[in-house]
């Protein structure tokens, strides 16, 4: 006699893997990416994960348009449709999610990597909905072995019996996603000190959350400082709280208050940060990990090799960074970007293109922009300039950069990315800003303060983040120049976060992007 019969299970949603399609529907035009490919774009997740009710999209399609979801959070930069891939069924959450288990001969089946999982809801504007109850049912299942998650008001954060292989997606329902074997053992957000609440606030009639411009309570906190005697470095703003970044150890903390606009101040130490030293020169016969992107291109964009050149002690070396963006200035006078950094003194003023020696000479330094780490370029005649980026896998049409736009008042978890020789197109999402001290010139003890973007690139992303990426542009999907990539911690409490120049520095300064939509 057999037993009773199991009853079907019906899934609670369907998994759609999807992959970018250019715009005329054909492959990628050669002549419009990298000549070579690094590795960090290479092994880069290529498709997103798309969660929907079962049946929303029809079986019979094999590929999607981007206006079919109502809010497509992550979808696929300059690319309306997208080829389904896949479709795989999410049950309600057990353990272990046969979702995952295959059979013996094929292995576990885990997730395909997916860069970002797109959710029926947004998570952008609370993050802490993931708690309700059919929310939290089906981000439980995305994942095997999911036994907890949490939300610190920024991530979502899913603790797993087992971790899956990398690379992880970097957001889910439009949110940065981290995932961990245990919830509490840490995260991307830096565990700042608390001081006692005795200590008193500053700021008392003002509403510090949810600033959209918070510039005017920064100066309140650097002159409160000021005016205790206490050096600090940098002011990094949460949304709900902000991070107060101290000079010396030494410090009396029975001083520093515990509250600014009634959102809570919590502290760190400068040595703390992570912050990098001089960059590295590079050796023409060292091998250079990654598989960089030293070709040589007839027409200069953003995301090519430029150097100095040879350094004077050491003639088989030089110093490697990125190209910009071209600007102008007030009175149309062209320049193209640099780091300051990556073009010391003793090294002239000549900038190369791939590299010195076997290159080309490009342009002339001209001037440093105060503070910035940013110095203009005066182009040679013979050189044109496009403010075009490449093609990728991720982003199958170029993306005609427009203009410079301010970070101030913009959307926390807006996508964003970047590209350099050092590592193609990586993207992150801009979550925090600061303010950061910087030294005046002529070695005055004054410091000046400069507004730095903050972006999250994901767990472990810091490995792909090489010195040489100094002064690539930092953009969004309408090819809005955010800002400029100027280090990103290998260690410290912001490992995995880099920092850019803000272009509201630039704005401010009166400088513009050049409209280059008529040159090749």
């Amino acid at each position: 006699m057999s037993g009773p019969s199991t009853p079907e299970r019906t899934a609670a949603a369907e998994l759609l893997l999807l992959s970018p399609m250019a715009l005329s529907g054909l492959a990628l035009s050669s002549s419009r990416k990298r000549q070579i490919t690094p590795t960090a774009e290479a092994t880069s997740p290529k498709r997103i994960a798309v969660i929907t009710r079962p049946g929303a999209v029809s079986p019979l399609l094999n590929c999607i348009h981007r206006s079919t979801f109502p809010n497509p959070l992550g979808w696929f930069r300059m690319a309306e449709l997208a080829h389904i891939d896949q479709r795989l069924p999410l049950y309600e959450r057990i353990f272990p999610n046969p979702l995952f288990q295959g059979t013996l001969a094929q292995g576990p089946q885990m997730l395909p990597l997916a860069r970002h999982i797109i959710l029926p809801f947004d998570l952008r504007d609370q993050p802490d909905n993931v708690f309700d109850h059919d929310k939290r049912e089906l981000v439980m299942s995305i994942f095997p072995g999911t036994t907890g998650i949490a939300c610190d008001s920024i991530f979502i954060i899913l603790q797993l019996h087992t971790l899956p292989p990398k690379p992880w997606p970097l957001t889910i329902g439009g949110v940065p996603l981290y995932l961990t074997l245990q919830i509490g053992s840490g995260g991307p957000i830096p565990q700042g000190r608390f001081v006692g609440s005795r200590n008193g606030s500053i700021a008392k009639d003002q509403k510090g959350r949810g600033m959209k411009d918070w510039e005017p309570l920064f100066h309140i906190i650097k002159g409160h400082f000021q005016g205790l005697g206490v050096s600090i470095t940098e002011v990094m703003y949460w949304g709900d709280f902000v991070i107060i970044i101290l000079k010396h150890h030494d410090v009396d903390m029975e001083k520093l208050p515990s509250q600014a606009a009634k959102i809570r101040c919590l502290y760190l130490f400068d040595d703390q940060m992570g912050r990098p030293s001089a960059p590295q020169a590079r050796c023409l016969t060292d091998p250079t990990p990654g598989n960089p992107d030293n070709s040589q291109y007839n027409t200069l964009q953003p995301g090519l090799r430029v150097t100095s050149s040879y350094l004077p002690s050491n003639p088989d070396t030089f110093l490697s960074t990125t190209s910009g963006v071209l600007l102008k200035d007030q009175v149309g006078n062209e320049f193209m970007t640099v780091a300051s950094h990556g073009f010391p003194a003793e090294c002239g003023t000549q900038v190369f293109h791939a590299q010195p020696g076997n290159g080309r000479k490009i342009g002339e330094l001209i001037m440093e922009i105060s503070h910035t780490d940013i110095t203009l370029v005066k182009l040679q005649d013979t050189e044109t300039f496009s403010n075009m980026t490449f093609q990728s896998n991720n982003s199958p049409n170029q993306i005609q950069l427009k203009k410079l736009v301010p970070v101030k008042g913009r959307q926390r978890y807006e996508e964003v990315s970047l590209d350099s020789p050092d590592t193609g197109l990586i993207n992150g999402s801009l979550v925090v800003t600061s303010f950061q001290a910087v030294p005046s010139d002529n070695n005055s003890p004054v410091l000046q303060w400069v507004f730095t973007t903050w972006i999250y690139g994901g767990q472990d992303s810091a490995i792909n983040l090489p010195e040489g990426m100094c002064g690539s542009a930092i953009w969004n999907e309408d090819g809005d120049v955010l800002g400029f990539f100027r280090y990103a911690p290998k260690e410290g409490v912001m490992k995995d976060w880099c920092a850019g120049i803000a272009a509201d520095e630039l704005i401010d300064r009166g400088f513009a992007l050049v409209n280059t939509s008529d040159r090749t």
